[in-house]
């Protein structure tokens, strides 16, 4: 038994090379597409956000006619609350963001893209769908297909 566990457990690799374990493999991708994502940003003229606030400004924009709140960009990006609080702060002192108050409840703040967040965010998002065009065309439609449902999976089971 002892056998079989450690035959399936070698790495494939020699000792000398990093070992391709999937959380490892998955943060060097992620860090090649991060740096992807900001090549063609440069290209659009996209270069004071990250991803991040990209794809923030996005959910903000999809969602402007309900409130949106800190909790749930916490809860749409898996993200800690501090995180997010930096995150926020960021892009109010950039001025991509406003904190309204909500007449229920003076402590909550609803999240706004202001004007000069929405023209921001096209620009953005043109740079975000490149880069996955980029990135998918790199695999056949199958591959594609497969690797979003092994992700999904991990997701799923890690969330």
């Amino acid at each position: 038994m002892c056998k079989e566990i450690e035959s399936c457990c070698t790495p494939i690799a020699p000792p000398w090379e990093a070992p391709q374990v999937i959380p490892a493999q998955l943060r060097r991708v992620n860090n090649l597409i991060f740096r992807k994502i900001g090549q063609i940003a440069r290209t659009n003229g996209v270069e004071a956000v990250t991803p991040m606030h990209g794809w923030i400004m996005e959910y903000l924009y999809r969602n402007s006619d309900t409130p949106v709140f800190q909790r749930d960009i916490e809860r749409e990006f898996s993200i800690t609350r501090s995180t997010v609080t930096n995150i926020l702060q960021l892009m109010e002192r950039k001025g991509y963001i406003a904190r309204q108050s909500v007449a229920q409840d003076a402590r909550l703040k609803q999240l706004v893209l202001t004007e000069k967040g929405r023209q921001f965010h096209e620009n953005t998002m043109l740079a975000l769908h490149q880069t996955d065009e980029y990135v998918a065309g790199l695999l056949t439609e199958e591959e594609n297909t497969e690797l979003l449902r092994l992700l999904n999976k991990l997701y799923s089971g890690l969330k």
